[in-house]
């Protein structure tokens, strides 16, 4: 069992209090003052309600700000852009209040459900591999098999035939050929034994990728990283059932927050700014222009990477016009970025 608490250490009569938190890993109990340092599920829910009257500890805006100190809009959008972490990888996330609620792809807490999914695809192809490595080695098996007939062919001409040098050359040759067999044979034990652990490996991956996409169907709660990698649990509040869009919630802080433009005031041609983090490089920027307009969807050709997916696509002056979602490849282009228009996604979600 994983045990936490926390106690107030009293340096001096009336001068500095500290707060020492004990924990318990591997059996053992530790103490520290860094609230980082606990195992993550034993830190200490922070709050407005239990913090010391005055504490601005929980404002994560003022202290984002000063850590980082943005010289323009972009960079103070960053402050608000969080890295989502789940159980099954990782994505962006942004947030849009300032007590705490965040909007990121459905996709990014939830296993696609689709069978076109990445993860579905990545499967298949590994699974037709193993099929057609299956294939190559019954082929090897049965020209060992035609070569093995032969031998017994060839060994029962050669022991009807008188001792003579013809004989002799051709035992030679017999003794080649066996050998070349005998090492055929070896190689392909030692494929049929790799291609067996590779099966099993498979078998054993894909179901703890379907444990693992179960479980992330059912979690209500994450854990962000915040700018600085200060990391936050957040939980699900809303998921939207119409675009691959999904709130989240932490409690207790004052964040930083994007907010619109005014309505109609982003253009086609118009400079914006994707931010995410992809391949956990965090608060990445990207920029290119707004392509166009599609139904829900801001079209832009500043690049959408993986994991930059639930981030946000903001202008110039940091006003975000949306939350980056998918990127269409094409056979004589880069691809277009798709990021679902803001207006959309705070028209669609109830809970803001």
């Amino acid at each position: 069992m994983l045990i936490g608490c926390c106690v107030a250490v009293c340096l001096s009569p009336g001068t500095v209090q500290a707060t020492v938190y004990q924990y318990k890993k591997d059996g053992v109990w530790h103490f520290t003052d860094d609230p980082a340092a606990l195992p993550a599920d034993q830190r200490p829910e922070t709050s407005a309600a239990n913090l010391p009257e005055g504490s601005t500890a929980n404002d994560l805006n003022a202290r984002l700000t000063a850590a980082f100190s943005p010289k323009n809009g972009v960079e103070a959008a960053t402050l608000a852009t969080v890295w989502v972490e789940t159980a099954f990888g990782h994505g962006s996330g942004f947030f849009v209040t300032a007590d705490g609620y965040l909007i990121t792809n459905r996709h990014v807490i939830r296993p696609a459900s689709s069978p076109g999914n990445i993860q579905d695809r990545a499967t298949a192809a590994q699974a037709e591999a193993l099929k057609r490595h299956a294939a190559q080695i019954e082929n090897q098996a049965k020209r060992l098999q035609t070569a093995r007939k032969e031998l017994d062919d060839f060994r029962r001409y050669l022991d009807s035939q008188p001792d003579s040098a013809s004989r002799q050359y051709n035992e030679a040759r017999y003794a080649q050929a066996l050998q070349r067999y005998q090492a055929g044979r070896q190689s392909l034990d030692a494929a049929r034994k790799k291609l067996s652990a590779q099966h099993s490996a498979f078998e054993a991956a894909r179901l703890q990728q379907r444990v693992d996409a179960g479980l992330a169907a059912l979690n209500q709660n994450f854990t962000i990283h915040l700018a600085d990698n200060t990391p936050l649990y957040a939980y699900v509040v809303e998921i939207s059932e119409t675009y691959d869009i999904a709130l989240l919630k932490v409690d207790g802080y004052i964040t930083p927050f994007l907010s619109p433009p005014r309505p109609f005031a982003v253009a086609q041609g118009e400079p914006v700014y994707a931010i995410g983090n992809p391949v956990q490089l965090r608060n990445s920027v990207t920029s290119g222009v707004i392509s166009g307009f599609e139904g829900p969807f801001v079209k832009t050709n500043a690049q959408i990477y993986p994991g930059n997916s639930g981030g946000p696509l903001v202008t110039a002056r940091g006003h975000v016009v949306g939350i980056n979602t998918f990127k269409r490849l094409t056979h004589k282009f880069e691809g277009l970025g798709f990021a679902v228009s803001i207006q959309v996604v705070l028209e669609d979600l109830d809970s803001i």
